[in-house]
């Protein structure tokens, strides 16, 4: 009986050896294994600083990267171009090589980038771009886009992990319309869809369908909605703003907050949705939250970080001039303080995940670990 014991003890430990050796002898995956500690080893000093010393003096965990301001859509909610304060200062696109630069300096301070704009397609060094960021040894790399290019840059999924497409209905009159584009455009764009959730299980990518909901779209949303959970897609949605801030009708409507219940359920359900319900209900249903929006720098296309975020843009600093994020952020505290006059009156996902992140830690490391397994952690069939 000892004897057994003792053998089968022997077994499971040659196992884990076999299992530790073959993993060490993979330089990409102790590359990824470092690069995931780090991100949980700054998350933690960060929640430490806030929980025990209340400092507001965080270390970014990733950067959102406006490439490019141009765009060719014209959606009818875009709060970009209707907020004086951002149209009225669209810098310039950097050249590829002061891109690459930009690059470097933000990989000083973080793991993860996210590319958005504007529309990163337009850029037509994406590509190039995407593979020097994985040169870089980038942990996480992600980017939105309108889904109309894709087909002539099919191989930005060579180095993604999460492609996001954005698209408002599967109406393809309506989504014409409140995209502003030509007719015909949506029903390219949902065979595109169709093609890259297909693409999921031979490319190591997850894609997610982006969703704004606006008076006009709120019933379409759930044909989108089933669409994705059919296809094992991520779904991502957000109620539509006007200078950064929620719509009036949105606030008083029972048929949009029945669609906020329905959506909250399904994400504890298990459904693709993403976000934890907390991040949903702040996101959806307007509660006020902390802001931490220095864990999230936002930069723009010529280089320029906004402190301490987008929307109440105390300073600008570009990080090409700075050197580096954590500079850029020091500058910024000794500028303008530790004590911002933020109205908490945005509700933009990025700065909603960040206060998630530091309020409810273990639920929102939970889910973006199932996320982080890819193909929206392939949840579909568990939760049907």
């Amino acid at each position: 009986m000892i004897l057994d014991i003792i053998k089968l003890k022997l077994s499971f430990i040659y196992k884990i050896v076999n299992i530790v050796t073959t993993f060490l002898k993979t330089n990409k995956r102790i590359k990824k294994t470092k690069l995931t500690f780090m991100f949980v080893k700054k998350f933690a000093n960060n929640w430490v600083k806030f929980k025990f010393r209340k400092r507001l003096d965080l270390e970014p965990v990733f950067a959102m990267y406006l490439i490019t301001k141009k765009c060719n859509f014209r959606c009818t909610y875009c709060y970009a171009e209707s907020n004086k304060r951002i149209s009225a200062v669209s810098p310039k696109d950097l050249n590829t090589t002061d891109t690459f630069k930009l690059i470097e300096i933000i990989r000083k301070d973080v793991s993860h980038i996210y590319f958005t704009g504007g529309e990163p397609l337009l850029r037509k060094d994406i590509i190039p771009v995407l593979k020097y960021c994985r040169d870089l040894d980038y942990d996480v790399l992600a980017l939105t886009t309108n889904g109309s290019l894709l087909p002539k840059y099919e191989k930005i999924i060579d180095y993604l992990d999460f492609l996001t497409i954005s698209i408002d209905s599967f109406d393809e009159k309506k989504n014409d319309q409140i995209s502003g584009v030509k007719s015909g455009t949506t029903k390219k764009i949902k065979e595109i869809i169709k093609e890259y959730a297909e693409l999921q299980k031979h490319h190591k990518f997850t894609l997610l369908l982006n969703t704004v909901i606006t008076p006009i779209n709120i019933q379409d949303t759930y044909a989108i909605m089933d669409f994705c959970f059919e296809r094992n897609i991520g779904l991502s949605v957000i109620g539509q703003m006007s200078d950064f801030k929620p719509i009036d009708f949105l606030r008083t409507s029972p048929e949009y907050m029945k669609l906020v219940s329905d959506i909250i359920e399904y994400n504890k359900k298990g459904y693709p949705v993403l976000g934890m319900p907390s991040y949903n209900k702040s996101l959806l249903t307007f509660e006020r939250h902390r802001c931490f929006p220095t864990l999230i720098p936002t930069i723009y296309p010529n280089g320029d970080l906004l402190y301490p975020c987008e929307v109440l843009n105390k300073r600008r600093y570009n990080l090409l001039e700075i050197g580096s994020i954590s500079d850029a952020n020091m500058m910024g505290l000794a500028e303008v303080g530790y004590k911002i006059d933020c109205p908490g009156q945005c509700y933009l996902p990025c700065y909603i995940s960040a206060s998630c992140f530091m309020e409810k830690p273990f639920s929102a490391i939970k889910q973006g670990i199932r996320l982080k397994m890819g193909n929206c952690y392939n949840k579909r069939s568990e939760a049907s």
